[in-house]
This record gives structure tokens, sequence and C-alpha cells, in this order.
């Protein structure tokens, strides 16, 4: 077990040498083409370990130093939404738990605003990519100086307190995804004529197995059961980002690479994967519904095919990593609403009333968040709702302003 860990260790060092020294992503020679963009580097194109590998890494520890559970490093995902990537930036940089803000910018043809390459809060740096794939979100070209990344969208946004609860949930658990969106998976009867026949890894030959689609909003909490979380918005730890690259199956991986879909899922399933089929965390549900949704006039996913697509990554890519029912580590679902229905949301709810903040090694920015929730607990859900509204109204002020909270008189005055 020692010497796979040990290997699995150099693997891994000698992936991050690799990217580091941006050879592969400067070669016209090392990737390959769809449609004319580049989608899959060289390096990229077999994973470098098994998953059984990969279940034996060890993820680094949170405790050897203080930083790692005291900030986080946010790695944004954008493309061609300029306005909207600055005002996600704005706003983060204020939170004093992020330590750096790491823009993956995969468009070759553009260079990134200088308001973000020079932002004034010094938190900022551009991560350039030449290949063109959603797989790009996780592969970390730069180092990270924490080992807790927040992967986020450009078009969400949340109050300063909600990440650092979400933070904090996530450093008493780094083995796993803390998210703010929870979704389910559905099984249905199989039909050899229906599920695959929109996208799909075309591998799953076995009809007569139930089918498993997507679940959206929805249908989880009808459901009140969930399986996945999106990393539009999740804490994760950064090894993860590494074996993404290195273990996930590499259909799953070029699937993703040549579709622009499925990444979300893919990353979802491949950490619950590694922690033997457990559903990821959820924070606190009045820190999921303290979200602030940026307008956008151009949409990074949907159309015609898009639930047939999703339905199709969930029922393969689960089979591929060991999550059906006949799997070696089959997806567990969990509750999702609990009794206290401001606070407990999905597995292992916090207990916060519980929680002694002169307990933890922690910076008195945290330990007033403990404090918050606690007093929070014992206090009206009309004062609850009124102290969450006033989080919402400061996170959103910049964006509203500027008419890109929709539906608001700023937005109709803009936009018509």
């Amino acid at each position: 077990a020692f010497a796979a860990s040990f290997l699995i260790v150099i693997h891994i060092f000698l992936y991050r040498v690799f990217m580091g020294s941006g050879s592969s992503t400067n070669n016209d020679n090392n990737y390959s083409i769809n449609n004319g963009m580049a989608i899959l580097a060289v390096e990229d194109q077999e994973t470098k370990m098994t998953l059984s590998e990969a279940h034996s890494h060890t993820l680094k520890p949170i405790n050897v130093h203080p930083i790692d559970t005291e900030q986080y490093t946010i790695r944004i995902n954008t493309w061609q939404r300029n306005e909207l990537l600055l005002l996600s930036i704005n706003h983060h940089a204020q939170c004093e738990g992020v330590k750096e803000i790491q823009i993956i910018w995969c468009d070759s043809n553009n260079e990134p605003p200088d308001e973000v390459v020079h932002h004034a809060s010094g938190k900022v740096r551009v991560e350039k990519h030449i290949i063109n794939s959603l797989n790009e979100r996780f592969k970390v070209m730069m180092d990270t100086p924490t080992l807790g990344i927040l992967s986020l969208d450009d078009d969400v946004l949340r109050p300063c307190v909600a990440l650092d609860a979400a933070f904090l949930r996530w450093t008493r658990h780094p083995e796993r995804m803390v998210g703010f969106d929870a979704r389910t998976h559905v099984l249905v009867a199989g039909d050899s004529n229906e599920e695959s026949k929109e996208g799909g890894l075309k591998n799953n030959n076995n009809d007569e197995k139930p089918k498993w689609k997507y679940g959206y909003m929805s249908t989880t909490e009808s459901s009140n059961r969930y399986s996945m979380t999106l990393p539009r918005a999740s804490f994760l730890h950064r090894d993860y980002l590494d074996l993404y690259s290195l273990a996930l199956p590499r259909p799953i991986y070029v699937y993703v690479a040549q579709n622009l879909e499925c990444e979300d899922i893919a990353m979802s399933f491949f950490v619950s994967s590694l922690t033997n089929g457990r559903p990821p965390l959820i924070a606190d549900y009045w820190a999921v519904k303290s979200m602030v949704k940026l307008y956008s006039e151009k949409k990074i996913s949907g159309g015609k095919d898009h639930k047939s697509t999703r339905d199709a990554c969930v029922n393969d890519f689960a089979e591929l990593l060991g999550l059906k029912e006949d799997g070696e580590w089959p997806l567990q679902t969990d509750k999702l609403i609990h009794k206290n229905q401001f606070f407990g949301y999905g597995a292992e709810i916090e207990d916060w009333v519980g929680m002694d903040p002169l307990s933890f090694r922690l910076s008195p920015r945290l330990q007033g968040v403990i404090e918050s929730m606690q007093a929070l607990q014992s206090t009206s859900n009309e004062r609850r709702m009124g102290w969450l509204m006033q989080q919402k109204a400061e996170t959103m002020r910049e964006a509203n302003a500027a008419g890109m909270i929709e539906n608001t008189e700023q937005w109709k005055e803009r936009w018509g």
C-alpha cells in the first residue's frame, strides 16, 4: 500500500511539473483538434493511473499549514463574458477567506481584460489555456496557495459569510465535495431505444439493466433525495483536480472535451467514486438560497439536446466509475431537506449549536461565523430571513447598479 501511494505521489508531482513548465500548452503539435479548436492535450489522451490506484491516494492533510484551514483559492471558469467575470472578481476579492482568485482563460483568440489581469485587489492571477474544453477548469497549470479550492462559474455570486460557512464545513470533511447545488439521479427501466440514442459513450451494451437519468432541481426536491452536486459552486480538495486529469476514465474525459458538456457530473461522480460511493455534502439551506445569479445574453448551456445529453452522461459515467448498483462503489443517495429548513441540508448536517468556537484553532473571522450561526439558530425565522435578504442585497449591489440582476428596475432600464 505504501509503495502504491508513493508511486501516485510521484505521478502527481511529475504531472504538475510538466504542466507548470507550459511545454505542452504552447506546442501546436501537442493537442487534438475538433472543429478547428484544440480540445485535448497529448498528455491527457491516456490515463496515468487506474481508478483503483486513485483510490489508494491519500489526500494531503489540511492541518499542516494554517492557511489551509483559514483561506481558500477560487478558480473561476469563464468564456467571453468579461463583464460578468469582473463583477464576480470584484465581489469575491472582498471576502477575507479568499487567498487568491485564479481565472481559467481558454479563449486563445482574445486576451483577458487589463482590469482582470491587474485587478486592484492583487488577488487575481490568470491561467491561460490553449485547450478549449470544460475539462480545463480542473486542470491546474499554476500552483494554488491553498489545498481548499472553490470551483465557480463566472455568473454566480454568494455572500462572503455563506462561502465561509461552507468552507468551515469542508475543513471538517476535506475528502468530500461541499457544494451549493444538489441534484439526483433517477432510475428508469432499461430500454435500448430510448436512453442512449442521443449522445452517450456508446459502450453500455447491457440494455436490460436499469438506466439512470439526470434529475433536475424539481425532481431532486420532490423526491427529497440527492446524489450529486455541481462544481459551478463547490469546495473540493486540490488533489482531486490532479486526480481528475490523471485517473478519470478516458471515455469520460474525451466525451467532455468533444461535447463541451457534463464536466460537472464527471467531477461529482468521480469524487463519489473515490469516497466509496458517498454523495457530496451540501452547504446549509440558507447559504444555498443566498445565490445571486448574474444576467447574461450569452448562455453557455442549454439547447434542444441538453436534457438527453445529461441523461446519457449520468448513465454512462456512473457505469464507468463503478457507481451503478452492481459496481464496485455503488452511489448512495441521502436526504436533502431536514426539519430545520433554514440550516440542515443534505447528508451529515452541521451541528452549529454544539460547536465551541474557541475549541477550534480558527481565526477570529471563522470563530465569528460559528457565533453568527449559533445566534441565528436561536432567533425567529423572520429575523433570519431579514438577515439573509440583507446579505444578498450587499452581495448584488454592484451588479444590480450595472443592470445585471434580471427583472430588477435597473435591468429593465438597461435591457428593455
